[in-house]
């Protein structure tokens, strides 16, 4: 009993001038951590949106082998509004992703694309076949 009352006894610590270094080093070391590690979620939002390219690519391409033709929108959309692709396989949201083909009808042609926070667009199209980017502008529909 009597160890139990020198254990609570004991005044033993950090003094305040020990305890204010930590603090300051630990300070120092978040301020050289942070910045370094701030581009690590844009980074890893343009790698989902990469494999999500792919994969609508992959659909695309099983709708061409069914159908003979790539769903007909000559104008852009997104990609929640093309009615052929409900079943996709994405992490993000449909409507990040921009879709245009050639022809009103008979659709040879396609051209997907994402822009990210950055202004940056990463897209894949008949004509590139795979994917492409980071570019500036915004891509185009080869004719």
């Amino acid at each position: 009993m009597s160890k139990l009352k020198e254990l609570l006894n004991n005044n033993a610590g950090f003094t305040l001038i020990e305890l204010l270094i930590v603090i300051t080093i630990l300070g120092i070391l978040m301020s050289i951590a942070i910045p370094a590690l701030g581009g690590i979620k844009s980074k890893a939002n343009d790698t989902v949106a990469k494999a999500d390219l792919h994969n609508i690519m992959q659909s695309l391409e099983i709708y061409y082998l069914e159908n003979g033709e790539y769903p007909a929108y000559s104008s852009e959309n997104t990609l929640d509004n093309v009615a052929e692709l409900t079943d996709l396989k994405i992490k993000n949201d449909a409507s990040y992703y921009y879709y245009q083909s050639d022809l009103g009808s008979n659709a040879q042609q396609y051209l997907i694309y994402f822009q990210n926070k950055d202004d940056d667009y990463y897209y894949i199209s008949t004509a590139e076949s795979s994917l492409a980017g980071p570019i500036n502008s915004k891509p185009a529909l080869d004719s």
